[in-house]
């Protein structure tokens, strides 16, 4: 196919002026500092701009990988509290500093120190609209994942583990119904039960408060490790207020820490103790002699 001679023209023209442009160029580069020096600043300016926008690219693309190195961080450094609380129980305070942060760097994983064991998992998937939600984790039994262990994050508890498959496992969460955990106020040792009763995700409600628990607005609500899920002194919540039900106990409104709409990686703990805690809990007392 044949292009018109004008085309041919207009074609050849451009070339000869590209050529003629470019050969005005090289003459004021080389006859001209100055030219020469702004040419090769307006060049410069031009690859630092490229620099730029490609360093903000590489930045934002490593977010990812910087979000997971923290929450592993946040992980390691939740289970070296509960193993040095634990530790600390156990060895009735017998223990210098230097020993057994060295203990805790060499044994993070060492389940003789603790009772408990970690495991860092990313959710999959996550409910929060619901009256009985639930979370998917990537962790399952090939993992050493079983049924009824806790989750938390460093920010709160976030429930437990009902069904576990090869590769992934179901947790019923705390934003359930169907869910409560053992807690308390503060420093304080007599532990109610926090659940959530639906409505706002960031609210929650402890009961069963002795009336002789001194309750203020931003006190710390902590597991109270009353059960074989989760560790004691877990914060999970501030009080809000409180109002006395039945003329018997307290109950106080509680503000979660947790921000249930924004889960990336839970800490999945493993109660070494469990088995026989909840074996002894089965025990029937003994009949009363006649």
């Amino acid at each position: 196919m044949k292009l018109p001679p004008l085309i041919y023209n207009s074609i050849g023209k451009f070339l000869v002026f590209a050529l003629l442009e470019t050969a005005c160029a090289l003459l004021i580069i080389k006859s001209s500092i100055v030219q020469k020096y702004r040419i090769m600043e307006g060049v410069r300016n031009v690859q630092s701009f490229f620099w730029e926008k490609g360093t903000a690219v590489k930045k934002y693309t490593s977010l990812s990988q910087s979000n997971k190195d923290l929450e592993e961080e946040n992980a390691r450094l939740l289970a070296q509290n509960i193993f040095l609380k634990d530790y600390i129980v156990k060895s009735q305070g017998e223990s210098k500093l230097e020993e057994l942060s060295s203990q805790l760097k060499d044994n993070a994983g060492d389940s003789s120190l603790t009772s408990y064991s970690f495991t860092l998992a990313k959710v999959i998937k996550n409910t929060i609209n619901t009256t009985h939600n639930y979370l998917v984790i990537d962790k399952g039994r090939r993992d050493g994942i079983t049924e009824d262990l806790g989750v938390v994050t460093p920010s709160g508890v976030v429930g437990i583990i009902r069904g576990v498959g090869e590769k992934f496992s179901y947790v019923l969460s705390f934003l359930n119904l169907r869910q409560s955990i053992s807690a308390k106020i503060g420093s304080t040792e007599s532990p109610g039960t926090l659940k959530w009763e639906g409505g706002s995700i960031y609210k929650a409600y402890l009961t069963e408060i002795p009336l002789n628990t001194e309750v203020a607005k931003g006190d710390t609500v902590y597991t109270s490790g009353n059960s074989s899920f989760f560790p004691s002194d877990i914060p999970v919540g501030k009080a809000i207020s409180f109002s006395v039900e039945n003329g018997a106990h307290k109950k106080v409104e509680v503000e979660l820490l947790q921000d249930f709409s924004n889960l990336d990686y839970v800490i999945v703990l493993k109660n070494h103790d469990k088995h026989e805690i909840d074996s002894l809990s089965m025990l029937k007392p003994p009949s009363p002699k006649k």
